[in-house]
């Protein structure tokens, strides 16, 4: 039995946050051998809860029946005199884990904890376990619980959209310039939403009607400049990218070009909050041309004219001059400078659709205006959307477009270099595994492993599909991370897969994140 609120709160920083997420404390419990959980409702009015309409996600089933009781049943199951009773140890229990437990005590499967008095920070491990057995005398359960779950899958269909301008140079049209664009969102919330509750429209004009405008509005107008267009340019507004690039993932198993004549692929994502001129780009590090091409294409000539003139010699005078008049004045003057402050990263991977595509080693860019307060909420809505910037933004892949086009030679496909930074809700570990979000329950499969990780050295490949590691069972995604959180680095481990058919057993050694 667990509150469904994890221990500190909503803090997106703490100690807890992963388990937040209800895929991970369903595989917590099952590694620690529950049958099934219990999730008591944050809310007092259950309907108002966002879990009451707990459903089926396309991450696979969790392994062990996993139910939501109201605030009302939960205080009845604990034989606690009622709500009021129920919050108040609820809130023991959240000081008792964030000021006593140990730090290396972090799943969601430890026993509760209470306390009627202010715990120090300096609690020692011994006198926390006496809180804890003290606050197990205080809850005396009341009921037996049978529970079963009946689940009940339904497919929808998706589709990826996609348009060909085919290219007129009698060599290069065989090979492509892929720009894309996913078109799903969230629809009225649910899982992967951060709104409050469940029902209110998601509307998503920044991820990612912000990228689809913009991949139409390509689409126009290179239609009307086809004599530029000496490779072909393939536009692909993908489906099912919310659910784990599932449109993406379908593209590059069955792609309209050929991948190894795609000398490119461009996506845009959340590319509609333009502030302070920060535009994101990744993947410059997934072709050996990419920075000086992306720097070219950030370069922006504004030219002044100055109608009376200035002396030549002048030194107010900025820019170059471009057009001097027979007394010689300087009647124009040019000036270079960047389009937008470009926030360069070298990985191809990330949390998008242009990671189907490195995974085929593909050269990709990755543009993006950064996260805000209304992702995955209702309130991401069209007025909040730079327009002008969005424009520009188009301006500016247009012009990387083109400058593809010019060149004699596609792309150099490079391995970008990555390091293993921790952030502040991962693992102090690092693998090298890519893996594939899609529906699993039977194990975890990998989409690409990253060349020099510890994966490729332990023989883990693409396709591989993980079905134990470390010594917990893996069906799913969320298993997996559940054990990767457990791992040390330096310490060899077993890893568990099947491979065309076979079960092989290979030795894996995490490096340490820095």
């Amino acid at each position: 039995v667990a509150f469904a609120a994890a221990p500190d709160g909503d803090d997106p920083h703490g100690r807890f946050t992963r388990f937040a997420d209800l895929r991970f404390r369903a595989a917590a419990a099952r590694a620690a051998g529950a049958r099934a959980l219990v999730l008591v409702a944050r809310e007092e009015n259950f309907k108002d809860d966002r879990l009451a309409r707990l459903s089926y996600d396309n991450a696979g089933d969790a392994g062990l029946p996993v139910v939501v009781v109201s605030r009302q049943a939960a205080a009845r199951i604990l034989g606690l005199g009622g709500t009021s009773q129920l919050a108040e140890f609820e809130q023991n229990l959240r000081t008792a884990k964030t000021s006593t437990l140990p730090s290396s005590s972090s799943t969601a499967t430890t026993p509760p904890t209470s306390s009627t008095t202010t715990t120090p920070a300096t609690t020692t491990p011994a006198s926390a376990s006496a809180i804890q057995a003290q606050a197990l005398t205080q809850v005396r359960p009341r009921a037996a619980l049978t529970i079963a779950t009946d689940v009940v899958r339904r497919e929808a269909p998706a589709h990826n959209v996609v348009g060909i301008l085919h290219g007129t140079d009698p060599k290069l049209k065989d090979e492509a310039i892929l720009v894309g664009a996913h078109y799903d969102h969230l629809g009225r919330g649910g899982q992967g939403s951060l709104a409050a509750r469940e029902g209110d429209v998601h509307h998503g004009a920044d991820d990612n009607a912000s990228g689809t405008a913009a991949l139409l509005e390509l689409a126009r107008l290179l239609a009307g400049e086809r004599a530029r267009l000496r490779r072909t340019v393939v536009f692909v507004a993908f489906g099912g990218e919310e659910e784990g690039l599932l449109g993406s993932k379908h593209y590059a198993e069955h792609p309209a070009h050929a991948l190894d004549a795609t000398a490119a692929m461009i996506n845009m994502d959340m590319v509609g909050r333009l502030r302070d001129e920060k535009l994101m780009v990744a993947g410059v590090g997934t072709a050996a041309e990419w920075r000086d091409l992306v720097e070219r294409a950030n370069a922006n000539l504004s030219v002044k004219v100055n109608a009376a003139g200035a002396d030549a010699s002048s030194g107010a005078r900025e820019g170059t001059p471009i057009v001097v008049a027979t007394n010689g004045q300087v009647v124009a003057t040019a000036k270079s400078a960047p389009r937008f402050a470009l926030s360069l990263s070298e990985d191809g991977f990330g949390p998008s659709d242009h990671s189907s595509f490195y995974a085929k080693r593909v050269p990709v860019l990755f543009l993006f205006t950064g996260t805000h307060e209304d992702y995955h909420k209702p309130s991401d809505t069209a007025e909040r959307i730079n327009y002008e910037g969005l424009a520009r933004i188009t301006s500016f892949v247009r012009r990387i477009a083109y400058e593809l086009q010019d060149a004699e030679r596609r792309p150099t496909f490079t391995t970008a270099k990555v390091e293993a930074t921790a952030r502040s809700t991962g693992f102090r570990v690092y693998l090298g595994t890519v893996p594939s979000y899609g529906e699993s329950t039977d194990g975890m499969r990998l989409a690409a492993v990253r060349e020099g990780s510890p994966a490729e050295k332990a023989g883990l490949r693409e396709g591989d599909k993980i079905v134990r590691l470390a010594g917990r069972e893996v069906r799913n995604v969320y298993d997996y991370t559940n054990a990767l959180s457990e791992m040390k680095a330096g310490q060899e481990y077993e890893a568990e897969v099947v491979r065309d058919g076979a079960r092989l057993t290979l030795k894996i050694t995490p490096a340490a994140r820095k």
